[in-house]
């Protein structure tokens, strides 16, 4: 099989490789940890046992990819940018806004897209506050520089 793809080239200044290396890796690495989240809730949305269900799952992950791709570039040459200046944590914050919304769109579209004689609402919405509970776990926050938020003390 064959797969053509085209990448932007950017010239990155010495001084802030190390920086822009970091950043971009945090990019992936929780668009990664979101598609991965994203994957196992739309099939807890669509089966009863998930981890029973068979079957290729891969493109989900496609597709969340694909939607989030040129927000991904988009970041990535605002990164160049907002390095040198020591504001490229907005970077980090605005993509976690992008994985929320794409997540939460994608969720919302697959989710419907089960057999409808399988479908149960209270399991969809139960996997939907799952997703929507990963994007502000501790280790996403703590990647993207978002402030953790404490506990509510009862």
């Amino acid at each position: 099989c064959w797969y053509e793809t085209t990448f932007p080239l950017y010239l990155i200044q010495e001084e802030i490789r190390e920086t822009f290396t970091a950043r971009v890796q945090t990019l992936t690495l929780t668009a990664e940890k979101t598609a991965e989240v994203l994957r196992t809730c739309i099939k807890e949305a669509w089966f009863k046992r998930p981890g029973d269900a068979r079957g290729d799952t891969s493109f989900l992950t496609q597709a969340f990819y694909q939607h989030t791709e040129p927000f991904f570039f988009k970041a990535v040459q605002q990164l160049i940018q907002k390095i040198p200046q020591k504001t490229d944590i907005e970077i980090l914050q605005g993509w976690h806004s992008t994985l929320r919304r794409s997540g939460l769109q994608l969720f919302d579209y697959w989710a419907e897209q089960g057999d409808i004689s399988e479908s149960d609402p209270r399991r969809i919405a139960v996997a939907r506050e799952k997703l929507l509970k990963s994007f502000n776990s501790k280790n996403i926050r703590e990647l993207l520089h978002i402030p953790v938020k404490k506990g509510r003390k009862v």
